[in-house]
């Protein structure tokens, strides 16, 4: 029997004010449960830190976001060598003094559509090392934009739990690696070592979403650990080269800084990735996203940082390489992005070599043709590049199959 990962919710009040005396009333329970549906009938409820998120701007925030785009994301990935253990986005508002933040947990195993490669899991979604390419495949994944990145290797993690003195954590379960036990279940102060071995932990009999809860408590626990602004910056700096960020030390100790004030706040939400398992057909779980409770998640935690194009329909845009040249998928999907294009997936076209590009629309009428022609634009190839197919399907509204003529 199939299972689904439910991620937990919080109800929606008919004010702010209303919203805001639900989230103080329930300030002295600072432990919430995410629970896990497994096989339609057993559930298993998991520990998680979690307070009600009150969206800036009300409905105004849940469809177009407000005229100044106040929020910020960051995907933070713990890797492995060339692998992503353990990823999770998260957001921070700097309106009001910044006391709103969420953060969703990635399963590793979600199948997701990387530029140029296809699909894959986030786990394997490393192209050539970019970590641009995990992040081009969440923000496609879940349909907001990706402000920046943070990687970390887990003796870096390990490094930075350490200099801030170790975390205090509720473990949930004991410990046990290979047939050494390492940690007892309980309340206890974690050195950095054993809070990646927690925060990475997962029993044989367990699904994905028990590790991500403890990757949940641990950063929790970070956060509430680290310095002020001046401090942690310091902090960041002194990593070294298993921290790798897309920002600037200062600009990523003061996003950190916000969410550890939302954490002290009470005010930081954590939720899974609503997600439903599928077997790929190599005896490995792998899961997909579920589309409508992710739609909920993403309106009441991203809606400012929802792309406009997102909230469009016919913008929709598949692109097949058709000359080989590795990473090209990714240069056309910024492009079509920047456009305001929703970027579908990538795939290599059957045979390579093609000397021109062509943008194929659906049929001959001026709406499609027109269509066709903002892509083409968009891409710089000529307006002759567009042509009618029956191979337009459902999936996307147009076709890219890049050729010799396409520059990035």
């Amino acid at each position: 029997m199939s299972t689904a990962v439910s991620s937990s919710t919080n109800p929606t009040g008919s004010s702010r004010r209303g919203r805001r005396e639900q989230r103080l009333s329930q300030q002295h329970a600072r432990n919430r449960r995410i629970a896990v549906v497994a096989g339609g009938c057993a559930v298993v409820s998991l520990a998680v830190a979690t307070v009600f998120f009150v969206t800036r701007g009300g409905e105004q925030a849940r469809s177009y976001g407000p005229p100044v785009r106040t929020q910020r994301t960051l995907l933070m990935e713990l890797q492995h060598g060339d692998e992503i253990v353990s990823a999770v986005l998260l957001s921070h508002d700097s309106v009001a003094g910044g006391t709103d933040g969420a953060a969703v947990l990635l399963p590793p195993s979600v199948v997701v559509e990387v530029p140029g490669s296809g699909s894959t899991t986030l786990r394997a979604s490393l192209v050539a090392g970019r970590s641009q390419a995990a992040r081009d495949a969440v923000a496609d994944l879940i349909g907001v934009t990706v402000d920046a990145g943070w990687v970390l290797d887990p003796a870096t993690l390990a490094q930075l739990v350490d200099q801030v003195g170790g975390v205090q954590v509720e473990v949930d379960t004991d410990v046990v690696q290979g047939n050494v036990r390492s940690l007892t279940k309980g309340q206890q102060r974690l050195t950095g070592g054993q809070a990646v071995s927690y925060a990475t932990f997962l029993a044989p009999e367990e699904q994905e979403p028990a590790r991500l809860v403890r990757l949940q408590q641990t950063l929790d626990a970070l956060l509430l650990a680290l310095p002020e602004a001046a401090q942690l910056a310091t902090l960041l700096g002194s990593l070294g080269g298993g921290s790798q960020s897309s920002l600037q030390v200062p600009q990523l100790a003061d996003f950190l800084g916000g969410l550890a004030r939302d954490t002290k706040a009470r005010d930081l939400q954590y939720n899974l990735l609503p997600v439903v398992p599928i077997d790929p057909g190599n005896g490995v779980t792998s899961y997909r996203v579920d589309a409508l409770p992710l739609g909920a998640l993403v309106d009441r935690l991203f809606g400012p940082s929802v792309p406009a194009s997102r909230r469009e329909t016919g913008n929709r845009v598949f692109v097949s390489n058709g000359v080989g040249t590795p990473g090209i998928g990714a240069t056309v999907r910024g492009a079509l992005v920047k456009a305001g294009f929703v970027f579908v997936g990538s795939r290599n076209a059957p045979t390579f070599g093609r000397p021109k590009t062509v943008v194929l629309v659906r049929d001959a009428t001026a709406e499609q043709q027109a269509l066709g022609l903002r892509v083409a634009r968009a891409l710089r190839v000529p307006d002759a590049s567009v042509q009618v197919s029956t191979e337009v399907g459902t999936t996307a509204d147009v076709i890219v199959v890049v050729g010799r003529d396409y520059k990035p």
